[in-house]
């Protein structure tokens, strides 16, 4: 049987990812608190041993807001909504950097062992908003590319924003040298990324799927698609909030119960999260997640379960063939 795996991914985004669901005011306390929340999960990660992907939104890497102004992919996004698009943000941009640049951040985990920089798309990319083309989404992951090699790093992972996944956006993934990605799990719950069937309804069933198991187990396995593997996420990790503290045994015992059955059975689990979730609340958000690190930790030594980046998962070039496997 082969050995479980434990894998965590974090959507990387700061204010770029809520731009267009919130506002400064009401979220902007989030955002500054990465600030804090990235140092301090790199060390608890360290501590337990635990390979993480940090999928990154280009953007975030640029210097300052004139560097931002320099660095745009060759095609904009050609967004229905045009309001979705990051590039008409330049007031809001300039006025609060700390919202939307942190490069130092980035040399934190490219400087941490067993960190892996994935991204989100250089300008937090919608591959399913009305009239965005694959030939845009080349131009945004050139460009995420091109910043992250800026850095000394080069993308081999990535998660779509929103989890949009679009059949006929994957095959610029593996154009782009992207070789994994993040999708999404089967159950109609998830399948569809942020547009959950069932509107307000379906969110309240997606949030109590936090506590029960109402859409079953959430174990997953990757799936090959030519030079591309999707590792699909299994499930995400709620951030604590005092109003719904009291459901926070239901929730770690979902997910301990998750992760002991991908142990049993030789499967993934996949965890993911955004950094801005921890943003507040930091120190409650930290004990609950090393709850589970420590869970792993047992499975670890009981069962051989092993820790993963989704980059791990690429694969193998055949002898003789390049990157992509081509003679």
């Amino acid at each position: 049987m082969a050995s479980a795996k434990f894998v965590i991914s974090l959507d990387f985004e700061l204010f770029w990812g809520v731009a267009d669901t919130q506002t400064i005011a009401a979220y902007g306390h989030n955002v500054l608190g990465e600030w804090e929340a990235v140092p301090r999960l790199l060390a608890l990660f360290a501590r337990y041993g635990v390979r993480v992907t940090w999928a990154t939104v280009g953007m975030i890497m640029c210097r300052n807001y004139a560097d931002w102004c320099a660095t745009r992919p060759a095609l904009l996004p050609g967004y229905a909504r045009s309001a979705l698009s990051p590039y008409g943000m330049d007031q809001v941009v300039r006025s609060y950097p700390r919202l939307f640049f942190a490069r130092p951040l980035v040399e934190q985990i490219l400087a941490a062992q067993g960190q892996e920089l994935g991204t989100h798309t250089y300008g937090h990319f919608y591959c399913n908003e009305a009239v965005a083309s694959p030939a845009q989404f080349a131009a945004d992951l050139a460009c995420a590319q091109s910043v992250a090699a800026s850095m000394g790093a080069s993308l081999r992972s990535a998660v779509l924003p929103r989890n949009q996944i679009v059949a006929a956006f994957l095959p610029v993934l593996a154009q782009s040298a992207i070789r994994v990605y993040r999708g999404n799990a089967q159950h109609p719950l998830y399948r569809h990324g942020d547009a959950v069937v069932g509107g307000v309804a379906g969110r309240a069933v997606r949030f109590a799927d936090a506590c029960l198991p109402l859409s079953g187990k959430r174990t997953v396995s990757p799936q090959a698609h030519g030079t591309l593997v999707n590792v699909p996420g299994s499930q995400f990790l709620y951030p604590w909030l005092r109003r719904h503290r009291a459901l926070l045994p239901l929730r770690l015992r979902r997910l301990k119960q998750g992760m002991a059955l991908a142990a049993r059975e030789g499967s993934i689990f996949h965890l993911w999260w955004h950094p801005h979730n921890f943003g507040v609340n930091l120190d409650e958000n930290l004990a609950q997640l090393e709850v589970l690190l420590q869970h792993y930790r047992r499975l670890a030594d009981t069962h051989g379960m092993q820790s993963h980046c989704m980059a791990d998962f690429a694969p193998a070039t055949p002898k003789g063939s390049d990157a992509w496997g081509r003679p």
